[in-house]
């Protein structure tokens, strides 16, 4: 019992040490993985237009590359019925333009659209999901828009 207790320091000094290590070890290796990922991000911006980085890289994890299972990415979209964005921004019928990708902000049930008339330039289409506001868009979107030209994503 005695050869127990000297023993047991030693190994709780051990594990302790390990521990230290480890987390130590963890750290350095998440924060060079974390550069090493800002880095490619970095470089993919460079290279590809605004629309192909947000159409294909999964650069936020509110980013979505479908919208309510009905718009996805890279598809050619037709707004079949007039409204107005959460910024009053009025989207006419007959406005064309291809999905990138949304984004969700959960503290004002919101939603970014990124969209290109040209596959080049992004603009944004801003919507809350509350019933005073864009939420008969949201749950709606058949409504609103025609899907002219399917994207990469076949349904």
């Amino acid at each position: 019992m005695s050869k127990i207790i000297l023993i047991l320091p030693f190994v709780f000094l051990f594990i302790g040490i390990f521990t230290v290590i480890y987390i130590m070890y963890m750290t350095i290796f998440e924060k060079r993985r974390k550069k090493m990922k800002n880095k490619e991000m970095n470089k993919l911006r460079e290279t590809l237009s605004p629309y192909e980085f947000e159409s294909t890289q999964k650069n936020a994890v509110n980013k979505r590359f479908s919208f309510m299972e009905y718009l996805y990415s890279g598809d050619y979209i037709k707004v079949i019925k007039d409204f107005k964005d959460y910024y009053g921004f009025t989207h006419q019928a007959g406005e064309e333009f291809y999905f990138a990708c949304a984004f969700f902000l959960p503290y004002e049930d919101g939603y970014t659209l990124y969209i290109s008339k040209d596959k080049i330039n992004i603009k944004a289409i801003y919507l809350q999901d509350r019933p005073e506001t864009q939420r008969e868009i949201c749950y709606n979107l058949k409504k609103y828009f025609e899907i002219i030209e399917q994207g990469r994503f076949k349904r």
